[in-house]
């Protein structure tokens, strides 16, 4: 992908990616159907019915139905978000209401959710790339790796659908792995919440253990910081800083969920260290105990 490598241009790429929702399938196309029915309707009656089983079946939420535009991708992900919370009542109108004739079976809507989980990883990854509000390269490595495991699993799963879908994003997003996957892992790196552990981690689940893709980013990095050192005629020291701003505050908050189970997992393991016979500057940095995850914390300060 050429530059500019901004939120907004990888942004831009995901939604390339995700051509398979041109193939929509049947069970969306009911809720779509579903949503105007209830959503597009004149009938204050059929409205109220609707609200009527809403509070029958206790659906706590507020969240009001969203009705999805056909060329975007993210706002079908809205509709499915939105209908599932829903999807009780709508079972209801269908028993009561003989025009409702657009209701999704049980099979349907266990399709569908499994179709929303798919959706929600890439949509949360959007999130993160087109904040304008703080910095975002520390971000990329754990969204884009969520990214190509969720398709992994899906081309490996028994989900016929889900595995369509997969095939069709998955030799582009090879692509824009390989081209990428490098240099947003050294960025990860170098923020000391996460160094090595995370990337481990992560790069066992794509490629499995004793990868020869990880030894690339650890040559990358030392090479990297070789050629830094060489041009560098002063000593640096690093510090942190303990303000917690804004910025840090908002970078917690946008920890999306699809990424908890890795971020879970890499709070349970111990990185295994890499020998090194002379400890340079970054492998001391390397050494150093991992500041936690869960203070406020913006990296460019450190």
């Amino acid at each position: 992908m050429p530059p500019p490598h901004t939120g907004v241009a990888l942004s831009e790429k995901i939604f390339d990616l995700l051509y398979g929702l041109k193939h929509i399938d049947r069970a969306i196309k009911k809720i779509r159907e579903s949503v105007k029915y209830v959503k597009g309707s004149h009938s204050q009656v059929r409205k109220q019915n609707f609200l009527d089983y809403v509070k029958l079946v206790s659906v706590g939420v507020k969240k009001g139905l969203r009705q999805d535009i056909l060329t975007r991708w993210n706002s079908t992900y809205l509709m499915l978000d939105s209908a599932l919370l829903y999807h009780r009542a709508f079972e209801h109108l269908a028993l009561s209401d003989s025009n409702y004739k657009s209701c999704p079976s049980a099979e349907e809507w266990d399709k569908v959710e499994k179709v929303w989980r798919f959706l929600k990883v890439f949509y949360d990854a959007t999130l993160v790339f087109s904040s304008t509000n703080y910095p975002t390269a520390n971000l990329f490595f754990p969204s884009i790796s969520q990214c190509y495991l969720t398709l992994k699993m899906a081309l490996e799963g028994t989900g016929e659908y889900l595995r369509f879908m997969a095939s069709m994003m998955w030799v582009k997003f090879q692509k824009y792995w390989a081209d990428f996957s490098v240099i947003l892992a050294i960025a990860y790196i170098l923020d000391p919440r996460y160094k090595m552990t995370f990337i481990e981690l992560c790069y066992k689940k794509a490629h499995g253990e004793d990868s020869l893709e990880i030894l690339v980013v650890c040559n990358k990095l030392y090479s990297l910081f070789d050629e830094y050192k060489s041009k560098s005629s002063h000593p640096t020291t690093t510090s942190v800083s303990s303000r917690a701003n804004e910025v840090s505050s908002h970078l917690e908050s946008m920890e999306v969920e699809s990424n908890l189970d890795l971020f879970k997992e890499f709070d349970d393991i111990t990185s295994e260290e890499f020998s090194y016979a002379h400890k340079s500057q970054l492998k001391l940095y390397l050494d150093e105990p991992k500041m936690s995850r869960n203070v406020n914390f913006d990296v460019l300060t450190f």
